[in-house]
């Protein structure tokens, strides 16, 4: 007789799970997250649809003699603790720099780097100036950036006499912290204000050397000076756009989506923080340069380009394993694209159709990476 329990002999066993180790940083109950704990959870869940399996670990709980690694699973209702084999691959979203830093810390992620069976990525932040100093001597990159130095006297003094306004911005910063504008006034005067939640206090001086001498502080301390972009309007305020680029299930680069962010009225930044708003890239930029217009069709044009160049650079240059980078671009008044910032560990989009493409795409990203990790065995 048939026994429709028995195991048909013929049918193919379903393919191990894909193990992801994500690295990262604890909450103040000890937990993964933070502020990312919802975006660990979205991932689990497309992660589990995908044959996936992904746990969460701190640098601490890394076993390397029996290679193990204490950590977190995400059930879908509560976080478990459990001991899990070391990972096919290692997704370092550690969220902090000063944490990152620590020499413990580099000490793990070079250990995996250079461990054959592993495969990690974005293993860092970067910092604006490696970026910048990649990126400007490759033609095919460099016409993307902004004119900028390091920071001091005669620097600040010749980009304040060759630009109308520059901005001043820590190396290691993010979100628009600490960023300072400089604008060139009338008589050879200057006024400068550094970007806060409360708003723009503007300060003058009277000449280039008293302008140096107020911003004197910042000397030593890793800040750098950007030419300033005259860019477009929407509705009177100034907007850049967010973008993510990412690698997909065969390994090249794609872009995942662009949104924009909007400054707030008499504010020169445009993060949310900051008194930004969101709104969408179609919109804007129909209604800033004409919907099909010429220049409305070049802005497209060019995103494609830094597509197809910036991200490969980058990695080449750096020497860096990446997969995911998001990218601030301004767009000036004649629909130019400049690059104003680019991060190896970018936040959550807010926009939901963009979230999903980040996922689906990582998860395709992780499953080709596996099957090389496998083919090389």
């Amino acid at each position: 007789m048939y026994n429709s329990t028995l195991p048909n002999q013929h049918e193919k066993k379903p393919p191990p799970p894909v193990t992801v180790g994500v690295l990262t940083t604890a909450n103040k109950k000890g937990l993964p997250g933070g502020e990312k704990a919802r975006l660990f959870k979205e991932m689990v869940e497309y992660g589990n649809n995908r044959n996936i399996f992904i746990y969460f670990f701190f640098a601490r709980g890394v076993d390397w003699r029996r290679r193990r690694i204490k950590g977190f699973v995400w059930t879908g209702r509560h976080w478990r603790r459990g001991v899990f084999p070391f990972p096919n691959i290692i997704y370092n979203r550690i969220r902090f720099r000063n944490i990152e830093s620590q020499s413990h810390i580099r000490q793990l992620l070079r250990k995996f780097e250079r461990d054959p069976s592993i495969y990690l990525f974005n293993s860092r932040f970067l910092n604006k100036w490696e970026v910048y100093k990649a990126l400007r001597t490759n033609k095919s990159t460099a016409k993307w950036l902004p004119e900028t130095f390091r920071f001091n006297r005669k620097s600040l003094t010749i980009m304040v006499t060759k630009y109308p306004a520059v901005f001043l911005k820590y190396n290691y910063g993010s979100l628009g912290k600490g960023i300072i504008k400089v604008k060139r006034l009338s008589n050879n005067r200057f006024a400068y204000a550094v970007a806060k939640k409360g708003g723009v206090n503007w300060k003058k001086c009277s000449s280039p050397n008293s302008l140096y001498r107020q911003l004197q502080y910042l000397s030593g301390t890793a800040y750098l000076v950007q030419r300033g972009i005259d860019l477009a309007r929407y509705k009177g305020q100034i907007f850049d756009l967010r973008t993510q680029f990412q690698k997909n299930g065969v390994g090249e680069w794609v872009l995942t989506g662009v949104a924009v962010r909007v400054a707030g009225k008499n504010r020169f930044v445009t993060h949310i923080p900051n008194g930004g708003h969101a709104a969408s890239y179609n919109n804007v930029m129909n209604a800033v340069f004409g919907y099909n217009s010429l220049t409305r069709r070049q802005v497209d044009e060019q995103l494609e380009q830094i597509r197809s160049v910036i991200p490969e650079v980058l990695e080449k240059k750096l020497r860096l394993s990446l997969a995911v980078l998001s990218l601030d671009i301004g767009v000036d008044k004649n629909g130019r694209l400049w690059i104003i910032e680019i991060n190896s560990k970018p936040a959550s989009f807010d926009e939901n159709d963009i979230r999903t493409t980040h996922w689906q795409n990582l998860m395709d990203y992780f499953i080709y990476v596996n099957e090389n990790l496998t083919r090389g065995r």
